[in-house]
């Protein structure tokens, strides 16, 4: 089970970077030079297309354009509901050379704490965070987060729970650890472009919630450097595009088949 386990990690946090654009471009580029030994104009289409691609998901102008498509988003009533708990959705999480310290929040998941330290400190609510792990011999997401939430930030964690693998899994089995406990609806922090996606697993689950976004990555033109390639552009343009494809995978029912409750005691 533990070697199942870890496979299916693995695939989780390898197949997107390959397949999903920018990096899964770069497969169709070399299919279509392979294609171009036997069927020429084919072949050159293919990879004529897929470098054009690159090129233009590598322009700060277009990852910034794709990212700003995801921010829109406004709070939710909830019709004289005051929120109970505050939920932080699990990012990433990064080795480290350290043999005592395997792994250590990344840097998405910091930037998550950050807002959500702001917003405990304000609101005085108590805080689950949600993550499972997403490396093969790795601690769950949560636990490097909350450990460093309350080592570094000085603020306690109530819950964590560690076996979600997607956000749907996020926010199905937060609901049931804070339904459990009482509280009805929840502030959800993630970052913007994150953000429709858990809003829509929240709904499909059931469960209220208030988006508290981290401050949108929106980007303005400001000269002709917005249109020559920057590691950055990749960067916005695969979370943009792994975000869409959530959302369409979500609207077609992904959600609802992705898992049960969890049975894990919360701690």
């Amino acid at each position: 089970m533990s070697l199942l386990n870890d496979l299916s990690c693995f695939f989780r946090a390898t197949l997107p970077l390959i397949l999903i654009p920018p990096a899964g471009l770069i497969w169709w580029l070399l299919l279509g030079l392979v294609v171009m030994r036997r069927r020429r104009r084919l072949g050159i289409a293919m990879a004529s297309v897929s470098l054009a691609a690159l090129y233009a998901l590598s322009m700060p102008v277009v990852g910034g354009a794709l990212i700003s498509s995801l921010e829109a988003v406004q709070p939710i009533a909830l019709g004289g509901q005051q929120p109970g708990a505050i939920i932080i959705l699990g990012a990433d999480g990064e080795r480290t050379p350290d043999p005592l310290l395997k792994a250590e929040p990344g840097p998405l998941s910091l930037q998550r704490l950050a807002r959500a330290a702001i917003i405990v400190r304000a609101k005085n609510l108590p805080v689950l965070i949600t993550g499972g792990k997403v490396g093969v011999d790795q601690p769950a997401v949560a636990d490097l987060m909350a450990d460093l939430f309350t080592g570094a930030f000085g603020l306690p964690v109530e819950w964590r729970e560690t076996a979600a693998e997607n956000t749907c899994q996020n926010a199905r089995y937060s609901a049931d650890i804070l339904r459990k406990a009482g509280i009805s609806s929840a502030i959800v922090v993630t970052h913007a472009w994150h953000m429709p996606r858990a809003i829509l697993a929240f709904r499909q689950v059931g469960y209220p919630m208030v988006p508290a976004p981290l401050h949108g990555d929106t980007h303005e033109i400001r000269g002709l450097s917005d249109f020559l390639p920057h590691t950055t552009a990749w960067v916005r343009s695969f979370y943009a595009l792994h975000e869409w494809i959530g959302l369409v995978a979500y609207r077609f029912g992904a959600c609802a088949a992705s898992g049960q409750p969890s049975q894990r005691d919360p701690t």
